[in-house]
């Protein structure tokens, strides 16, 4: 009998695969002569190794069995285990092997049949295994075996991301399936840098994992990867010796290398051992040289996701090479030269690239040898094309299209023989100052609609806080020509006008203006009493609507531009588009993206009607880009939207559809079928025109069921939009004199409709928490000669008649409690200007305040040029109403290229809101640090005087 001190370690392998079945794997158990030695469970498809290990008596046979145990079937998908062999010491047997049987079911040795692969039920595979495979150990100790020699290894990453809700692309950096680091990728190109040992002179799997894909409603996060380097050399993520498996790492779904990860799942690298060489001391520079630095400033045009790869020589004499990707870079090469003589530097660029437009170039912007800089395209450098022959040789230059070898002639006097070297250039510090502030507080907004941007959900237009509101407001007309003003000017204060709309309960203006009143700095032509209006004095058109918008935002009017015409005049344009011969549509974008990035930071401005009225030629639908409204109008919205996403869109139909005539800009039965659909999604209100009888008999006034048949009329026309729950309606025009009786009962009934009654039966059809159809009538102005306007003629006296039609479809919103907002502003500093542009990230990280909850999450790019020294990093703060203590939040710095970085972090200190201060009263002042002897390392702090009113 053996001992304990007799008994060998042996390995025992069992090669199997599974198959799951409602997500579960098989499971199994290996027990050896009755007793267990482990479990495992065969959670792949693909068939892998499971050893396990155990003390045996040697020159015995033993039994070993492979016990099934958790069998299954799930919505008609079976649970099975698949053994291909076992392994002990080099020796295989297969289930199918003689002897070997198959004990189904429990282990009662009633149901066995002969061994196989298959286990299609619980049971064990019994193997017998001889005496022959136990053999004693000899009893002499084996030498043990080498140590691995291992390397230091950098990997880098070269990527950039699409960033959804406000995330980037987050990654793994695996290599042979062990997690190294992690990173997450944002909308700026950065190269993320990696370092681990591994086994030198080996092959490894080095594997980037990309795994919090989104996409919903538009928005897609991506990772991209435009290229890898491997301790210095570059790796070609779409070569044969990449792939992509898409979702698990499980070896299913595995396409060619690319990189561009759309999907999460790994890319996988399969490196060469030439890419981890063993680390040796470098050697002695040779008798009689010097370490001779030489730096190459350069970046490239990318293609294919890889960068301008180049070599480094010195006469002839390779010295390093790198890789240069879109962002400008220094690179760093050493070499042992002799001094007090003259040398060639080389610049090999060898991997060229063009097809379908995409080309690959190398741009060489400096190079500096021993300190000293030398000029590229000066007369001791050329450029040899092609094979470094002499035969191609072309001026010297730094934009290298084609493969070739710049070549420096550098004089001896780039070399001198003196020991001691030039002090190596300071390069500019980066730091960032902490800031102190109160929270906002939240502000208590009275029966109106909340500060920030407007957007769609369904037919309802929604404010900040969230909750459902109506526009309701008044044209104010005369911007457009011929005054290039709106009037009345001459008879009160732009905000006398402003004041008087709000004390009639309107919240909107609707603003039109003309590519005209545009044209290099248009001024006014007369119409403003300067008197009344000295704070106008020399400003051009564009100007005034700036002290209007600006007017509006202090008492919490909101404004939407409207392109009413193309030249000066009145109404809309003659020839029934949105463009002339004289203002193209090109003109027309140009200046509603100069309007939506003039006002993108002034939150009254809440819409943009893309154009007034198009009737007679325009069409919808029809695919004709000279007429098709609808198709202009997405081209129009979507330029709005690239430099401004946050504006609601208002589109107006047409005059006449399939034969069905109404008012100009009213018909917008072509949406059925041809809906709008910009690229930033819930912004679209369609803003129909629609008048009474005093402006011209349309045929439905003059029927036998009139007033009675316009809920009908107008559903056909446009309500059917608001009807369907398909977008919100905004009537952008109505009104008039409502001088007799027919007239009277067509307001009458409109304003029921609007306001909810969309049957005419005399009951609201809306949910109580829902708000009917928002609108601006026309006009403010007394001087419509259709319709008058709220205004009477002596431009001051409000038309009660009117306004008593009008109000009962005004906004009646209900008081709101919204979370006031104001703006941490960090300084980002160079401690001296540089020379060279200066690039660097940032980026807000949690500490106790969160983002979302207390302050908006922001990141990206500064970039200095020469000469600058400071930047600005603004971070929205929100308030609340909770006592939460005092809360941190910080702006992380890095990735900093021409510069170091002294202090990455600059720190938010937020003081709890004081109750019943206001929100001026947190108006954030600056203090000088030298002053704070105890400011607890602040840089910089700003203080509040709670008693202060900044109103």
């Amino acid at each position: 009998m053996a001992t304990t001190t007799d008994l060998a370690e042996v390995t025992f392998v069992v090669n199997a695969w599974g198959q799951a079945a409602g997500g579960i794997w098989p499971t199994f158990t290996v027990r050896l002569d009755g007793v267990d030695i482990g479990t495992a469970t065969a959670a792949t498809a693909n068939q892998s190794r499971y050893s396990f290990t155990a003390k045996v008596a040697p020159d015995q046979a033993h039994k070993l069995q492979v016990i099934y145990t958790n069998d299954g079937t799930v919505n008609g998908v079976g649970r099975d285990l698949y053994v291909k062999s076992i392994e002990v010491a080099g020796k295989t047997m297969t289930p199918t092997a003689s002897g070997v049987t198959y004990d189904r079911f429990e282990l009662d040795g009633k149901d066995v049949i002969a061994g196989q692969e298959g286990m299609w039920w619980d049971g064990a595979l019994n193997f017998g295994l001889p005496a022959t495979w136990f053999p004693a150990p000899v009893s002499t100790t084996p030498p043990p075996p080498p140590a691995p020699v291992t390397t230091s290894t950098t990997i880098t990453v070269n990527a950039s991301a699409d960033m959804a809700k406000g995330v980037g692309a987050h990654f793994k950096l695996m290599v042979d399936g062990k997690v190294i680091g992690e990173a997450t990728a944002t909308t700026t190109a950065k190269a993320y840098s990696f370092t681990t040992n591994l086994t030198a002179e080996q092959a490894h799997k080095v594997q980037i994992q990309y795994d919090n894909d989104y996409y919903a409603n538009g928005e897609g996060r991506n990772l991209y990867v435009k290229s890898v380097a491997i301790n210095g050399k570059s790796f070609d993520v779409t070569g044969s010796g990449a792939s992509f498996d898409r979702g698990a790492l499980d070896g299913k779904d595995v396409l060619a290398g690319t990189g561009n990860l759309y999907w999460n799942g790994t890319l996988t690298l399969d490196a060469g051992k030439d890419y981890f060489p063993a680390t040796t001391t470098p050697p002695s520079p040779p008798a009689g040289t010097k370490p001779v630095t030489i730096t190459v400033d350069a970046s490239a045009d990318m293609a294919k996701g890889v960068g301008a790869h180049f070599k480094l020589m010195v006469d002839g004499t390779v010295i390093g090479d790198a890789t240069a990707t879109t962002g400008a870079k220094t690179y760093s090469f050493t070499a042992n030269l002799t001094p007090d003589q003259a040398h060639k530097v080389q610049i090999q660029y060898d991997n060229d690239y063009y097809a379908n437009g995409e080309g690959r170039n190398l741009y060489v912007k400096g190079v500096t040898i021993g300190g000293k800089s030398f000029d590229v395209t000066g007369t001791g450098a050329s450029f040899d094309r092609g094979a470094l022959d002499g035969k191609d040789v072309l001026a010297g230059t730094g934009n290298l299209y084609w493969d070739g070898t710049l070549v420096l002639n550098a004089g001896k006097e780039y070399f001198p023989g003196s020991t001691t070297p030039p002090p190596a250039p300071t390069p500019p510090m980066v730091s960032v100052n902490d800031l102190s502030l109160t929270e906002p507080g939240t502000t208590i907004v009275k029966g109106g609609i909340a500060d920030g941007y407007l957007h769609t959900e369904g037919n309802q237009i929604v404010d900040s806080s969230g909750k459902a509101v109506k526009l309701t407001g008044v044209n104010w007309f005369g911007g457009e020509g011929y005054a290039f003003v709106p009037n009345g000017l001459w008879a009160d204060s732009y905000q006398g006008h402003m004041d008087k709309m709000m004390a009639q309960g309107f919240n909107l203006i609707r603003l039109p203006y003309s590519d005209a009143m545009l044209d290099n700095g248009r001024s006014p032509n007369g119409g403003i009493d300067y008197s009344l209006n000295p704070d106008l004095r020399g400003l051009t058109s564009l100007q005034i609507f700036d002290k209007i918008i600006e007017y509006a935002d202090k008492i919490g009017m909101k404004i939407m531009l409207d392109h009413h015409r193309s030249g000066d005049g009145a109404s809309a344009n003659e020839n029934g588009l949105w463009y002339t011969d004289q203002y193209p549509e090109s003109v027309m974008i140009k200046n509603w993206q100069m309007l939506a990035e003039r006002y993108a930071d002034n939150p009254s401005v809440v819409a943009a009607d893309l154009h007034n009225e198009p009737h007679g030629a325009a069409t919808w639908g029809d695919g004709n880009r000279a007429t098709d409204w609808a198709a202009a109008a997405e081209r129009i919205g979507n330029a709005i939207q690239s430099v401004n996403p946050n504006w609601l869109l208002m589109v107006e139909g047409i005059e006449i559809y399939q034969n069905n005539w109404d008012w100009w800009g009213g018909n917008l039965m072509g949406a059925k079928n041809e809906g709008i659909d910009f690229n930033v999604d819930n912004k679209l209100v369609y803003a129909p025109h629609s008048y009474g009888p005093g402006l011209y008999q349309m045929s439905w006034f003059n029927t036998n069921d009139f007033p009675n048949n316009l809920p009908a009329k107008l559903t056909e026309s446009f309500g059917y939009l608001y009807k369907n729950d398909t977008a919100p309606i905004l009537i952008g025009e109505f009104g008039g004199r409502f001088d007799d009786a027919q007239e009277r009962a067509w307001i009458s009934k409109f304003v029921q409709y609007i306001n909810g009654d969309l049957d005419g039966n005399g009951t609201k059809d809306i949910a109580a928490n829902e708000q009917g159809m928002s609108w601006t009538y026309w006009s403010w102005n007394p001087n419509s000669g259709d319709t008058g306007g709220i205004l009477m003629d002596d431009w001051k006296t409000i038309d009660q008649t009117k306004m008593n039609h009008i109000k009962p479809a005004l906004y009646q919103g209900t008081d709101t409690e919204v979370a006031g907002r104001t703006d941490a502003v960090f300084t980002v500093s160079l401690s001296k200007a540089a020379t060279q542009t200066v690039s660097l990230t940032y980026a807000t990280a949690d500490g106790t305040a969160k983002a979302g909850q207390d302050y908006l999450a922001t990141s990206g790019t500064l970039t200095f040029a020469p000469g600058e020294t400071a930047k600005q990093v603004k971070v929205t703060v929100l308030g609340d109403s909770v006592a939460e203590g005092t809360e941190t939040f910080s702006l992380k710095l890095g990735g900093a290229v021409n510069a170091g970085i002294a202090d990455d972090t600059g720190l938010v200190t937020l003081w709890n809101h004081v109750a019943g201060q206001s929100q001026a009263a947190s108006t954030l002042m600056a203090v000088d640090s030298a002053s704070l002897a105890t400011d607890g390392g602040y840089d910089g702090l700003l203080l509040i005087d709670p008693l202060q009113d900044a109103a």
